[in-house]
């Protein structure tokens, strides 16, 4: 190998682990809620501070299991052929998403808080 061939390879590492170290931080916003969609329609959306689990269970017999405890959310089980979205592991802030691609599934963290149950949302008031 030629010299410039070295320092790309360097170059293409450092990139690398500086955007791995950058994903690895908290950088995202704080969360607040998770949002589950299925093929780009949500289905899920619950607080992250309540641990709970929720089957998503789809008309073509698609399951995924999503567990929420300590202000986490991960995939816990899932029927899909590959298994890569249970490997993605927990995700704390909204800089990350969980994907199960075989079901068109997304899990992902949404840092605007829910109203509470007996909070009703005001219509936005305008002066002119």
């Amino acid at each position: 190998m030629k010299k410039k061939d070295i320092i790309m390879i360097i170059a293409a590492l450092a990139a690398a682990m500086l955007l791995y170290a950058i994903s690895q931080l908290s950088l995202g916003t704080k969360a607040a809620q998770v949002v589950v969609t299925v093929g780009g329609e949500e289905v899920l959306r619950r607080p992250l501070v309540v641990s709970d689990t929720y089957e998503i269970e789809q008309e073509d017999g698609s399951v995924n299991i999503i567990r929420v405890e300590n202000g986490a959310v991960f995939m816990q089980e899932a029927n899909c052929r590959d298994g890569l979205c249970i490997r993605q592991g927990k995700m704390k802030n909204a800089a990350k998403t969980i994907v199960c691609l075989p079901h068109e599934l997304v899990v992902r963290l949404d840092g605007e808080a829910m109203p509470a149950q007996n909070e009703e949302i005001d219509d936005l008031d305008i002066i002119l």
